[in-house]
């Protein structure tokens, strides 16, 4: 697994955010690879520290908030979103065991978790 350093995070288009309904824009991730460009919009929030690392075909998003003690994690096929798994509170530290793992160890914990 390699971690990616070239990419880019944006807010989604006003018109993208009308048509999914929400009142605030969500983040959207841009990253080229072999098979061309790919944005996704990902659960990430706008204070969150976010780690991306691909694997093969598969690119994993972390994001984590230490201070609002959550972490999620989100994997993309390309353009296609093929797991996800949030974990706040309490489960952060029963799935993880320790809260101060590095990046690559959390994601390598909780891809055990998505089917």
């Amino acid at each position: 697994m390699r971690q990616i350093h070239n990419y880019n995070i944006s807010k989604e288009s006003l018109d993208d955010m009308v048509k999914a309904n929400r009142f605030n824009p969500c983040l959207e991730i841009t990253f080229r690879d072999r098979s061309g460009e790919h944005i996704n919009k990902i659960g990430a929030g706008y204070d969150d520290v976010i780690h991306i690392f691909r694997e093969y075909t598969e690119i994993y998003v972390l994001s984590r908030n230490p201070g609002l003690g959550y972490v999620g994690l989100e994997v993309f096929e390309g353009s296609k979103k093929v797991g996800i798994i949030f974990l706040q509170g309490d489960q952060v530290k029963e799935v993880l065991g320790k809260v101060n793992l590095a990046p690559f160890n959390i994601i390598k914990k909780l891809r055990e978790h998505i089917n």
